[in-house]
């Protein structure tokens, strides 16, 4: 499972919210714990501030004396608790924990082990390593506290995921539980999954989760089929099945239609253009327990949507990227190293 991260600092332990997946296709499944309560979108306008995103979730606002610049309140509900922080338009949230240091002076104790983020609606904020450890941190109004947390804006889209995607070692590391106990590698999870391969052999190789039926997944293929095509990437197409809930059970059979299919382009192909309606009403014996295993392999890896893709770095560590890659060039320079 992927390990929880977190950093000690001045003798307290700071935990780092998880981070929700973007231009995805979401499993349908409640919410970590420190994230903030969300439900499918329905018909009707959108939130126009956070925190009425948080009440039509279905939360409930307890409010606190402000604090350094930012109105301060608990999110809770159904097995659901978050501490945030908005500015009085709440125009985001920052949920997390205060720290009680002026934000230039925990800047400066971190030294280098702090990357300074890009400045998002003016608020600044760094991400700081301590050893596989990291947390990242946001500057009050005031400058004289910091935040330990994660900024969500009025539409739930994680900015901290945003910020932080293309830092090396951001994204903690995977870890799939494996017999002994030990790591697995981008080869051990090739193993526990059936996927359909596709792009030249010795190119950099990345598995792709994807839900045959989310449109997400379609526009990442779309994206990366020309690099597919000129040599620079090859792909492991794994087709599951997450979006039953929406379609009515259409996620299911095209994705039985998928692992029915040959581990090899023609999977792929088949998937791209439109060519699986010959097996959606008759599956393969092993479509069923083939897809089990995918499903297996995605549960273990805590993937949270589709696409969600997996490399292998040359010092044998694995990268992810949830979501369509937003920067082609910055992907393949990724999945190259």
């Amino acid at each position: 499972m992927r390990s929880r991260t977190s950093l000690y600092l001045a003798g307290s332990l700071f935990l780092a919210a998880p981070a929700m997946a973007q231009t995805q296709c979401a499993v349908p499944s409640p919410p970590a714990q420190t994230s903030p309560p969300q439900k499918a979108a329905s018909l009707g306008p959108q939130p126009t501030d956070a925190i009425q995103r948080l009440v039509q979730a279905g939360s409930e606002i307890l409010w606190a004396e402000p604090q350094h610049g930012l109105q301060t309140g608990v999110a809770h509900g159904d097995n659901q608790l978050l501490v945030f922080f908005t500015p009085e338009n709440h125009s985001f949230i920052i949920g997390g924990t205060l720290i009680p240091v002026p934000y230039d002076r925990l800047h400066e104790l971190m030294g280098k082990r702090a990357t300074d983020l890009e400045v998002w609606r003016n608020t600044r904020g760094m991400f700081v390593r301590n050893g596989d450890r990291f947390q990242v941190v946001y500057a009050t109004p005031d400058g004289q506290a910091a935040i330990a947390g994660t900024i969500w804006d009025t539409a739930g889209k994680n900015v901290t995921r945003q910020q932080i995607r293309y830092i090396p070692g951001a994204v903690p590391t995977v870890r799939i539980d494996v017999q002994g106990g030990g790591k697995a590698s981008a080869g051990s999870l090739s193993e526990q999954i059936y996927a359909g391969v596709i792009g030249q052999k010795g190119a950099p190789e990345v598995i792709m989760f994807i839900d045959p039926r989310c449109t997400f997944s379609i526009r990442a293929m779309q994206l990366l089929q020309p690099a597919v095509d000129s040599g620079k990437l090859r792909l492991r197409v794994v087709p599951l099945s997450l979006l039953d809930y929406e379609d009515g059970g259409a996620s299911t059979r095209y994705a039985k239609a998928m692992t029915s299919l040959p581990a090899d382009a023609s999977m792929v192909q088949a998937w791209t253009s439109g060519g699986l309606s010959n097996v959606l009403d008759q599956p393969s014996p092993e479509a069923q327990s083939r897809l089990d295993a995918n499903m297996a392999a995605a549960k273990a890896v805590s993937l949270t949507g589709t696409p969600t893709f997996f490399w292998k770095h040359h010092d044998g560590s694995l990268g992810r990227l949830d979501g369509v890659p937003p920067d082609l060039n910055k992907f393949l320079m990724d999945v190259s190293q």
